[in-house]
């Protein structure tokens, strides 16, 4: 681990990188990338201080900034390429507009529901930090962004009231952080645009965190202007990085997935074509003369015609465009690209709706509900940092292995849980009580407990020991 490794972040010393040592940030591919970033001075920096110091990595953050918006593009679905003819006109162009549809943000919409923490061990971090923050409704833009790009970064604030802490969630988007090494919790440097326009410097406004405080400044880095700073004193920079993997640069969940959506788009495009060009018979003439511009022929009645050279005008039609294998076509495709992603093809929007049983439901979901224990590792790492960082703030001693609970989103009747809690409050050391009500749907750990100290004041239950602790 680097020199800003935990030893540091608990406030002890560390040495600073000597004269030449790169430092290595997070690049734009899986190779690291060498920076020179000046010594940092302690305290407050001066205007030419952080001219000089975001001019060090603001090439490479301009970089990853342009790669994350392809790939947001992408995802929304705004930058899709298919063959035209040289001469298509604005209806031809028009359909393949419209050909676009947001599949990948549905898909990481979908996997980012499955991922909502609604605890965490520590309850003082949790309600003076969490909910004073308002995290409940925060989260989940900050959970889909780091399915979808790969990561986003949660900023950690002190508060004017000391008793409580921001958590602010920070697009990656918009905010770049420099690191010793990929694989420190900590950056050196975090560089946030707040307001305004990469394209625009007269509407920028900034916010730079190392690790003495929180520098805010407006207008371009080049020449800052209303510079303010908040001291902090935790003696390290106090924002997290939300990752979706535990690649040396997190990844995107839905950016394998691109391949086949590119074959979606085209399906959708083929189903527009067909069912604008093709669903109806097509009238077609052979022979004849052409008639008077303002007669219209009705071609389905009996007409007959002389043609030039004598012939006789024929009529008929094309049969129409079969469009049930246009969409056959375009739900394998959306399948496909589901499961790639690991979500239920019941999510789907050509899930059939049939009577399934629960075990049939639970095997659909199977692979679904193991793909987001495999993205609530990381991600629980990333925001247990930033509550620990929140602990540090309040002058808490958050302990290392305190963790973020996940809500139970999986497919429950009320019924089976009755019964599972019937069954468990009827072994000779049954569980808690709190834990028993959790089992409920939709009840959360404020609920339990709320619903068990109800119950205990109608009528008193023994308490174990860690449940009074």
């Amino acid at each position: 681990m680097g020199p800003l490794g935990r030893v540091q972040a608990r406030g002890q010393s560390a040495s600073r990188p000597s004269e030449g040592e790169g430092i290595r940030l997070m690049p734009t591919d899986a190779e690291l990338y060498d920076i020179d970033l000046p010594e940092v001075p302690e305290g407050a920096l001066t205007a030419v201080e952080i001219s000089t110091l975001v001019d060090s990595f603001f090439s490479k953050a301009r970089q990853e900034w342009a790669r994350l918006e392809t790939l947001q593009k992408k995802i929304d679905g705004k930058l899709t390429r298919t063959w035209m003819p040289a001469n298509a006109d604005m209806e031809y162009k028009d359909l393949f507009r419209k050909a676009s549809s947001p599949w990948l943000d549905f898909a990481a919409a979908a996997l980012g529901q499955g991922c909502r923490i609604d605890g965490f061990s520590d309850e003082v971090v949790w309600r003076q930090a969490w909910q004073a923050s308002g995290m409940d409704g925060r989260q989940g833009h900050l959970t889909r962004q780091s399915i979808s790009l790969g990561y986003s970064y949660l900023a950690v604030i002190p508060h004017r009231d000391p008793e409580k802490v921001l958590l602010r969630p920070m697009s990656a988007l918009k905010t770049f952080a420099v690191y010793d090494e990929p694989w420190d919790d900590y950056p050196r440097v975090v560089l946030h645009l707040v307001e305004g326009s990469l394209r625009d410097t007269k509407s920028q406004k900034w916010m730079l965190i190392t690790e003495e405080g929180v520098h805010r400044f407006s207008g371009g880095y080049k020449v800052p202007g209303d510079v303010e700073f908040a001291p902090h004193s935790l003696g390290y920079t106090p924002v997290a990085r939300i990752g979706a993997t535990y690649d040396d640069v997190p990844r995107s969940i839905v950016e394998p997935a691109l391949p086949v959506y590119n074959r979606v788009v085209d399906a959708t495009f083929t189903l527009q074509m067909v069912q604008r060009y093709g669903a109806f018979p097509q009238k077609w003439m052979a022979g004849g003369e052409a008639l008077d511009e303002n007669v219209r022929v009705a071609v389905d009645t009996l007409i007959q015609a002389v043609g030039v050279n004598g012939e006789t005008a024929r009529f008929g039609s094309f049969q129409p465009a079969d469009l049930d294998q246009v969409v056959k076509a375009l739900e394998a495709h959306i399948r496909h690209m589901l499961s790639i992603l690991q979500v239920p093809p019941t999510y789907g929007p050509f899930a059939a709706m049939v009577n399934m049983s629960a075990e049939g439901i639970a095997a659909a979901e199977a692979g679904y509900f193991r793909h987001l224990g495999d993205l609530q590792d990381p991600l629980g790492e990333g925001y247990e940092l930033a509550l620990r960082m929140a602990g540090d703030l309040l002058n808490v001693d958050v302990p290392d292995d305190a963790e973020v609970s996940w809500a139970d989103v999986s497919s429950r009747s009320l019924a089976q849980a009755a019964d599972a809690i019937q069954k468990l409050a009827s072994l000779p050391s049954p569980p808690p009580l709190e834990m028993l009500l959790g089992l409920l749907p939709g009840w959360k750990p404020a609920d339990a407990i709320a619903g068990a100290q109800s119950a205990r004041a109608i009528a008193p239950i023994d308490v174990p020991p860690a449940i009074e602790q």
